[in-house]
């Protein structure tokens, strides 16, 4: 390891001589990403789109049930196949549906709630009927004439089971609930597989609109990072390392949900979800973090160099923090491995994301955000002189012929030593 450590120190690699080339690459992949999350279906979880998820198991490992069992059984709920997937293996005979539809098989039921309604009543009882699934199917019931006790509705209902009536807080309205799917699975099930005894280890819901508002909260809070991220970078270092840091960020979430969106070009593809979202936001974690050691080295040899150009500097610097760099990489890669082969569904998706964040975070790190501060020196200037100080004109440059360190600001050196100039001439 040593003598690794020593090879690595020893480099002398002309990262930034190539950046026109990476710089292509990289916005070539950033434009595939995007327009594909535009163009193409997302296979967003129902954390997003609202739904049931389901797992379960039978725990009689001497009478075993297949996925194909499962999936006969279910046959007559129209559930696809795609939607039943195994967990674990085959012999723990635990298993997985997915539905993305919120409403998913209460349409039978709301029918026969009606009908039954009309029967026992009128058909111009019920005025009208408002459906949620926010936290289960609700059937909010607006009817005519005289106020009606829930419990008279649920004897109307009795002959459907798990079916619930409940005051509702408007006048001449009662709220009748529906089993959720989850139920309904159940039911199915223990029907179809007579005999064989059911666990259910997670079952969980979710309606449209809270989905609709976790997928504007997961985006927003990547926005607001970036920002953070480029005001935290321009106090800490200088603005023109700012968007270089922010840009390779932007880069790495980009690709990162790009891999997810196209993958959904060959079929099925990998699910975006929440776990995604938290990956993401490690992403930019990591990726900053390894960002920021190398902008930290730069700004050091920027007093310790002070005769060598700014292209000189970032590739002495990128060469410098590689051996860092390579080891954190390597080890944050293998410590992902164990999770992306072993973990459950969420656990692998977010284990792949984070794998594809390190290798991408690490990229853009030595070709998107080092690079990006030559472009930002030769912006710099313009950008200074649109800058009004109060009470005075546009900002200069300098009011001295002396010229400043190639980092774009004096040292402390320096001004000391323009300090001094100045002082004697004064004399």
């Amino acid at each position: 390891m040593e003598s690794i450590k020593n090879k690595l120190g020893t480099l002398n690699i002309d990262f930034v001589g190539k950046r026109r080339i990476f710089a292509t690459f990289s916005i070539i992949l950033v434009i595939m990403s995007w327009v594909g999350f535009f163009v193409v279906d997302v296979n967003w979880g129902i954390d997003f789109t609202g739904g049931t998820e389901l797992q379960f198991r039978f725990p009689d490992k001497e009478d075993s049930v297949t996925i194909q069992e499962v999936r006969e059984a279910l046959v007559q709920l129209e559930i696809g196949e795609d939607a039943i997937q195994g967990v674990g293996k085959p012999e723990d005979q635990e298993y997985l549906i997915r539905i993305k539809d919120p409403e998913y098989g209460s349409g039978e039921m709301q029918e026969e709630v009606r009908r039954l309604l009309d029967a026992h009543y009128s058909k111009d009882w019920v005025q009208e009927i408002m459906v949620s699934a926010e936290v289960g199917v609700r059937m909010a019931i607006t009817y005519s004439g005289d106020p009606v006790a829930p419990k008279e509705v649920q004897q109307v209902l009795s002959t459907m089971p798990s079916v619930t009536a409940e005051m509702s807080k408007e006048d001449n309205q009662v709220i009748v609930k529906l089993p959720g799917l989850d139920q309904i699975i159940r039911g199915k099930l223990r029907s179809q597989l007579q005999g064989k005894e059911l666990e259910i280890v997670q079952a969980v819901t979710v309606g449209p609109k809270v989905g609709g508002d976790l997928k504007q909260a997961g985006f927003l809070s990547i926005a607001i990072t970036l920002v953070l991220v480029l005001i935290y970078v321009a106090f800490r270092f200088d603005i023109a390392f700012s968007p270089g840091a922010v840009l390779a960020l932007f880069h790495d979430v980009s690709i990162t949900i790009g891999v997810f969106v196209l993958s959904n070009l060959w079929g099925n593809g990998l699910e975006v979800n929440l776990a995604i979202i938290g990956a993401l936001l490690t992403i930019v974690g990591y990726s900053l973090n390894d960002t920021i050691v190398i902008y930290d080295r730069i700004r050091e040899n920027t007093d310790r160099y002070r005769r060598k150009n700014i292209p000189d500097l970032i590739n002495v610097s990128i060469n410098e923090t590689m051996a860092r760099t390579l080891a954190t990489s390597v080890t944050t890669f293998l410590a992902l491995l164990p999770f992306l082969f072993m973990g459950g569904n969420t656990i692998q998706t977010f284990a792949f994301a984070m794998l594809l964040g390190v290798i991408v975070g690490t990229y853009s790190t030595i070709y998107v955000a080092s690079p990006m501060i030559l472009v930002m020196q030769d912006v710099k200037p313009i950008l200074m002189k649109m800058i009004v100080i109060p009470g005075g004109n546009k900002s200069e440059t300098s009011d001295s012929d002396e010229p400043e360190s190639e980092g774009g600001a004096l040292t402390k050196t320096e001004q000391r030593r323009r300090d001094r100039t100045r002082g004697q001439e004064k004399g």
